[in-house]
């Protein structure tokens, strides 16, 4: 997320456009959505800890050959490919992980996630602009492989895949709930089963393309604002400090629509925050002083936190317990397909206009025909599937004849 910070010196040392660099991040989108539902295979069949280890492992090589490029094909390789696998690795098992953790108030540990989601970009932009002018782009994927690489490892040692591998039970668990299965050759097969059943409702097919055009629209603005704002007068280290405000801003509610959607619905907070982003991002036509890139930072910042933040939330509204590793990386291969397009977007058609107000206009449609989209989503006051915890504890269902399926 931080990648817009380095365009401006990887044009400048090695004379390519900011359409071929930005290419870069796109590529490494596109490998993320491709390996997406192979990373939430992984997650089910070997556990979120070890899919992340392997995204540790990735995560080092690609920025250790980031750092050794020299020429435009080297970064396609290591930015694009390496660490476009590392991120699936990371992203499809985390989410899915969490809601194993949390039987209710799904909303608190989402939110909880996605905080920090935001504050990694709020920090690492401002930190990486500050060690490119300290110690130039090289020993800035250097600096941050080998630190990452080692904060990551100490954490994945104490990290649990389920509760029941600490013999505790999920968070919101109460009496009378069913026995909560997690792992096993009946866990995986079932997950299978229910996923069929997934594929074959509305929603499943409308929350990836609602991923996908919010991605879009957030992508053009992440890729494009710091080079944007150095074009407009703003000094590159103020550029940076502008999407650091974005990240930081996007942690209010990054955290506030998970919980939100939780207890009063998630597809009227999701409508809200695709609106916000999508209408914000006009403010960027007129930005010509230090004031109004900041204006545009706060306000943009909003809806873009609450933007990819329920969908956790949203699955289990829609599908009840299921497992959602290959739904979410069905989502998130929407997602990597939209931060690709975005990204690409940002970089060619600036190479076309010599300008970023054609971007800037196409961010803000696509983010509202995401809005639009959201208004076709079934309602979240019913779950839209037949029941998980009873068909892994062989308890009939109403689709048996013989007992009613309750959801949360």
């Amino acid at each position: 997320m931080a990648f817009g910070v380095f365009i401006d010196p990887l044009v400048e040392g090695f004379g390519w456009t900011p359409g071929t660099v930005s290419l870069a991040y796109s590529a490494s989108t596109v490998v993320t959505a491709v390996f997406s539902p192979v990373a939430g295979y992984v997650g089910v069949r070997f556990g979120a800890r070890k899919a992340m280890l392997a995204g540790t492992l990735l995560f080092f090589i690609g920025m250790m050959g980031t750092s050794m490029m020299t020429q435009l094909w080297h970064l396609y390789l290591w930015y694009g490919l390496a660490l476009g696998v590392a991120q699936a690795l990371f992203l499809i098992p985390v989410m899915p992980a969490v809601a194993m953790w949390f039987r209710r108030h799904l909303g608190l540990g989402s939110g909880l996630v996605m905080v920090s989601w935001g504050l990694g970009p709020a920090i690492m932009v401002q930190l990486m602009a500050y060690l490119i002018v300290s110690v130039e782009w090289k020993g800035t994927f250097q600096i941050t492989g080998i630190i990452g690489t080692a904060i990551m490892l100490g954490l994945i040692v104490v990290f649990r895949n389920s509760p029941d591998e600490q013999g505790s039970k999920p968070y919101g668990w109460m009496l009378g709930d069913l026995p909560q299965v997690t792992s096993g050759k009946k866990f995986v097969g079932k997950a299978k089963e229910f996923q069929g059943l997934i594929r074959h409702t509305n929603a499943f097919w409308n929350l990836i393309n609602i991923h996908f055009l919010g991605c879009v629209g957030h992508a053009i603005i992440l890729v494009m604002i710091v080079p944007y704002g150095t074009s407009q007068g703003l000094s590159a280290t103020t550029a940076a400090g502008v999407l650091s405000t974005m990240s930081a801003v996007s942690l209010i509610t990054r955290f506030g629509t998970p919980i939100l959607g939780d207890r009063i619905g998630s597809k009227g907070v999701m409508f809200v925050s695709y609106l916000l982003q999508g209408v914000t991002v006009l403010l960027l036509l007129n930005a010509d002083t230090v004031l109004a890139f900041y204006v545009f930072a706060f306000a943009f910042g909003i809806g873009y936190g609450g933007e990819g933040s329920v969908f956790s939330v949203i699955n289990r509204q829609y599908f009840g317990q299921v497992p959602q590793n290959v739904t979410f990386a069905w989502q998130l291969a929407g997602a990597g397909l939209g931060m690709a397009l975005g990204a690409a977007m940002a970089g060619v058609t600036y190479d076309l206009t010599g300008s970023y107000t054609t971007a800037i206009v196409l961010s803000a449609i696509f983010s509202l025909l995401g809005a639009a989209s959201i208004l076709v989503l079934e309602t979240t006051k019913r779950i839209l599937i037949p029941d998980w915890d009873r068909a892994m504890n062989d308890v009939p269902t109403e689709s048996d004849g013989s007992s009613v399926v309750a959801g949360d």
